[in-house]
């Protein structure tokens, strides 16, 4: 299905009795959601550009566009060999600017969910639109010395935190478990692991992060996406389960200064943006302002239909910033509500 998107431009004038305007005031632009068929949205601003990542039939793409109401200009940016640990099931392309250099992570497998690892792709050059190296798989398990026992790693992000870098993942608990908490590792760079995983989120602390939300169920927690705002970094999280309405983005916040210590994180007890009647099955939200800088806006996708399964859109809206500091994300955007541009 196509989404066509319509903007609207009204000039209002005021004129004198000889019919010569006077002043002419230009109306915000507006745009509706889903803006498109996907899901796992990423955008980053680059200048007075947005460029957005996705997994496209187990391909990287990478679109360009001046506005958040369009992905853009569709580029594709890396396809992988055939007949690999790395060839299929491509999911979650996350791009991210370390230290004047583009990195893509993702995770894939051979094609079996369990051998899902987390790779990075390395631009060549300043330009993200050009080649990449791929690296990896990363190292996220529990016996960094050896390098064995990799486990399965979705998901991954990066926290640079007084000129330390830490990747953000979702993780097994074991090597064939499918309980997803949330895992931070140090980075001796950004290809390379320096150590062991600290887990810094259950996944059933509450049981609104359980899948269906019902006691018996297991926990689910993915997509750690980094917001920082001030001094403060956030971090939200999807958790439920992605293929049910009941999907939802939870918070934690890092309170300690030191990321590797669990107890420098605290995880707030209520969700902080889940489903509506109209908008349901919310979950990995990506964060950025508009390109003047003067409003921050919140990209997610959405369940096409109630019914379990992976068929998403994605949705785009401002976000605000409560008096105590926490991020305000407000509710799902209903399909089809008019959206200002500032």
């Amino acid at each position: 299905m196509k989404f066509r998107l319509y903007f609207c431009f009204l000039l209002v004038a005021s004129f004198t009795v000889s019919g010569r305007a006077q002043d002419v005031v230009p109306a915000k632009r507006t745009f509706t959601n889903p803006i498109a068929v996907g899901q796992d949205p990423c955008v980053v601003r680059d200048g007075d550009r947005y460029l957005w990542t996705q997994s496209d039939n187990f391909e990287i793409s990478m679109h360009v566009s001046d506005s958040l109401s369009e992905l853009g200009e569709k580029h594709l940016i890396w396809r992988p060999p055939a007949d690999t640990a790395y060839s299929l099931e491509i999911w979650a392309p996350e791009l991210i600017k370390i230290r004047d250099k583009w990195y893509i992570y993702f995770a894939a497998s051979d094609g079996n969910n369990i051998n899902h690892r987390t790779y990075v792709l390395a631009a060549k050059t300043a330009d993200p639109l050009g080649e990449y190296e791929l690296h990896g798989p990363l190292y996220t398990g529990d016996e960094f010395a050896t390098q064995s026992n990799n486990f399965w790693a979705i998901d991954m992000s990066v926290l640079e935190h007084h000129d330390d870098l830490f990747a953000l993942f979702s993780g097994w608990t074991t090597i064939d478990s499918d309980v997803q908490n949330l895992y931070i590792v140090p980075l001796a760079s950004p290809t390379q692991t320096n150590g062991n995983r600290v887990m810094i989120s259950k996944s059933d602390d509450y049981l609104w992060e359980r899948v269906d939300e019902k006691l018996g169920t297991r926990g689910l927690n993915e997509g750690p996406q980094i917001i920082q705002h001030g001094d403060r970094t956030f971090v939200t999280y999807s958790c439920s389960a992605s293929w049910l309405p009941s999907y939802k983005l939870g918070l934690l916040e890092l309170v300690g200064d030191e990321p590797m210590n669990p107890a420098s994180w605290k995880k707030f007890p209520e969700p902080v943006f889940q489903s509506t009647e109209s908008t349901y099955g919310v979950g990995h939200g990506s964060f950025t302002k508009s390109l003047d800088g003067s409003s921050w806006w919140h990209t997610y996708h959405a369940k096409d239909r109630r019914e379990p399964g992976w068929a998403r859109s994605i949705f785009v809206q401002p976000m605000t910033w409560n008096a105590d500091g926490t991020p305000n994300f407000g509710k799902p955007a209903k399909r089809g509500e008019k959206i200002f541009f500032p």
